[in-house]
């Protein structure tokens, strides 16, 4: 190969390298414009779009909760006044519509051992001497009164604790309830003239049955559909009577009879 063939093999050979290196400096200047106008891209995305949603939401959340702090007004019989506003944790907003928060003291054992937790639903007994109007007696009567009744607090808790040892061993608990006004006026008259129990439902229990009063006739009624035993009443001893279903056997016995009279 003589002297002019090399140099343009020479020459050949670095044309191709500058070509391949400024491929490689295109295809950078390409990455990189990319890269960089999809961050633009974004960001002019997230400041159109995103961060006024979000500002909306602050402006929105800010609305909210300037309405709860917001005095209401309201009127009473005293006239017109003006109450705080009510955060969300309040009795009174978990005290279902139509109902009334009463707060009843009892002991631990008639709560069910002081078992009783805020959202449990209850049936309540009530022990009490009904006066007869005619003979001005009393009679001790035990019924259940109100069924399917919600507990809203036990104490000042308004939600489940389940510190039933704590319960247990208190004197008394109080247990806020929810009644209708009615209820309400009836608890109160109850708390005063008897003495109330408290029966703990299942969840899935929400029916409301027709019960009759618990006295002596309805207790010999229950034992003798549930065991076909009779039960006599208190001034017979209230001794347990096992039923005969045989029928009274007929002996054979001869009559006597002198001038049309038996002898």
């Amino acid at each position: 190969m003589n002297v002019e063939n090399k140099k343009q093999l020479v020459i050949i050979l670095f044309a191709v390298g500058l070509g391949l290196v400024a491929a490689v400096a295109t295809g950078q200047y390409i990455s990189t414009t990319i890269s960089d106008e999809t961050k633009r891209m974004t960001k002019e995305i997230e400041e159109k779009k995103v961060k006024p949603l979000a500002q909306q939401m602050a402006v929105m959340q800010d609305k909210i909760q300037a309405l709860e702090s917001r005095p209401m007004v309201v009127a009473g019989a005293g006239g017109v006044i003006e109450n705080p506003g009510v955060p969300k944790s309040t009795l009174s907003l978990m005290t279902p519509a139509g109902k009334r928060a009463y707060t009843v003291r009892i002991d631990p054992l008639s709560a069910v051992g002081g078992m009783i937790n805020p959202g449990d639903f209850i049936d309540i007994l009530a022990h009490m001497n009904m006066p007869d109007p005619v003979s001005n007696k009393t009679e001790r009567i035990t019924s259940i009164v109100f069924q399917y009744v919600k507990v809203l607090a036990v104490g000042t808790n308004l939600q489940a604790t389940g510190g039933y040892e704590q319960q247990q061993a208190a004197g008394a608990l109080n247990i806020t309830l929810a009644l209708s006004p009615e209820e309400s006026g009836l608890m109160s008259f109850m708390e005063k003239n008897g003495q109330l129990q408290m029966v703990l439902r299942a969840p899935s229990e929400t029916a409301v049955e027709e019960l009759q009063k618990a006295d002596w006739q309805n207790l010999a009624d229950y034992v003798y559909d549930k065991q076909k035993t009779e039960i006599s009443t208190p001034l017979s001893g209230s001794k347990l009577k096992p039923i005969n279903d045989k029928p009274n056997e007929i002996k054979p016995s001869i009559e006597i009879f002198k001038d049309g009279r038996l002898q």
